[in-house]
């Protein structure tokens, strides 16, 4: 991985990289914990984010200030939009608080384990780009883990499978970040699935 000056530094993205993995905390704390207790907590910490996320983008000089301390760790484009880490909160507290629970597991794993696998291990095999951004390498690595998670959780496996089919071909659509669009569409998905099938 290359440096990229102000934004995305090597070191940068490996930190990144691991609390975007640490983030499996939330959904295997959802295994066994309960619903009330973690979205006391997710749905504050949504709060102060957004409340973060409108002091940066709004107020120039905490911009600047945000940017000296946390610039190497940012994607540039996140300069001027959301963080990750807050989309990642809102499609968190979305699925846990009104997904079925099982679905909300699976997507969040394959957001904080399949995704960041993907990212890593397509940097270093079969780094053909399918779209800007994504390798088969990285592909391919989000299936099979996808589906290794998908047979470890309790869902149905003929509705898990296929979600982890769908998570793959969902990670894959251009120029939406990741952090909204598996856990919501891929979750949708599989709401559906489950009520056609029950």
């Amino acid at each position: 991985m290359k440096s990229r000056g102000r934004f995305s530094t090597t070191t940068g993205i490996i930190i990144r990289k691991v609390l975007h993995l640490a983030t499996a905390v939330v959904p295997i704390y959802y295994i066994y914990g309960d619903k009330s207790t973690l979205l006391r907590v997710l749905f504050p910490l949504t709060g102060l984010f957004l409340l973060a996320e409108a002091v940066r983008l709004y107020i120039k000089p905490a911009g600047r200030i945000f940017l000296m301390v946390f610039g190497p760790l940012l994607w540039k484009e996140e300069e001027r939009e959301f963080l990750g880490a807050t989309r990642w909160l809102i499609s968190a507290s979305i699925v846990c608080g009104y997904f079925p629970k099982d679905i909300a597991i699976l997507v969040l794993l394959f957001v904080s384990i399949s995704d960041t696998l993907a990212y890593i291990i397509g940097q270093f095999w079969w780094k053909k780009e399918i779209v800007k951004g994504k390798t088969i390498g990285g592909g391919v690595t989000f299936f099979v883990t996808a589906v290794i998670i998908a047979c470890l959780l309790p869902l149905p496996r003929i509705i898990s499978i296929p979600g982890a089919l769908i998570a793959t071909l969902v990670e894959h659509i251009p120029k939406y970040d990741d952090n909204w669009t598996i856990p919501i569409i891929t979750g949708g998905a599989l709401w559906i699935m489950t009520v056609f099938l029950s």
